[in-house]
């Protein structure tokens, strides 16, 4: 058993991306492989956005596990399910993520709060049965929030700035203490007037809603 403290969490925003390449196939697989069109400059370890036909997988972010010539391998991303993912549908576009940039001054002590992403159920009860019963009906929207020390001058600010003006999606990264990292994409919003109150320094509030699953790699 490993257990893991909150201390240390560093939380990015992509602040640029790479030129969109359209993929032309994607593989049902345990980890599906995507025919990119030529010159994508996709290497082992990039990480990416994926347009896709599939709504599993549209919107995800996920990183390269290996790049053979057009074909490359998305590290964790199971398509297997023919049922959620249809064979021959999972055509659409890929964009490299080429910049990261920290969320800094998040407050520690109940700054940085994560809800939603659960397991919906409808319920499926009949009439000749006294046990109540549901049935999955898909997760709930995933949102962020978080409180920072105010500081506009901080590279990060006029990046989810525009961001949240334009109503853009933008990936979002979480890497733990431990080396594991958590990435989704989704849109952002930031306050612009700081919270204050005497005796306090004063913060302000962003928050992100997720418009995808979230991918999750130990290292």
């Amino acid at each position: 058993m490993a257990l893991s403290l909150p201390t240390g969490t560093k939380v990015s925003v992509a602040s640029t991306l790479g030129t969109s390449y359209a993929v032309t196939a994607a593989t049902n697989a345990a980890e599906t492989v995507l025919t990119v069109a030529t010159g994508h400059g996709l290497a082992t370890g990039d990480y990416v956005v994926v347009r896709s036909g599939w709504s599993l997988l549209d919107y995800r972010v996920a990183r390269v596990k290996t790049v053979a010539t057009n074909d490359v391998t998305l590290e964790g991303i199971n398509t297997v399910n023919l049922d959620q993912y249809s064979a021959g549908s999972g055509v659409g576009s890929i964009q490299k993520v080429t910049a990261w940039t920290e969320i800094t001054q998040i407050k520690k002590d109940g700054g940085l709060a994560v809800a939603g992403g659960e397991v919906k159920y409808a319920p499926s009860s009949t009439l000749d049965d006294p046990d109540d019963k549901q049935i999955p009906d898909g997760r709930s929207v995933t949102t962020f929030t978080m409180t920072v020390y105010d500081d506009p001058t901080l590279a990060w600010y006029p990046i989810v700035d525009a961001i949240s003006e334009a109503n853009t999606v933008s990936p979002l990264r979480m890497v733990f203490a431990n080396g594991s990292r958590t990435l989704t994409n989704g849109y952002w919003s930031m306050a612009k007037t700081p919270v204050i109150a005497s005796g306090q320094v004063n913060t302000l509030g962003l928050a992100f809603s997720a418009t995808c699953r979230a991918t999750r790699y130990t290292t």
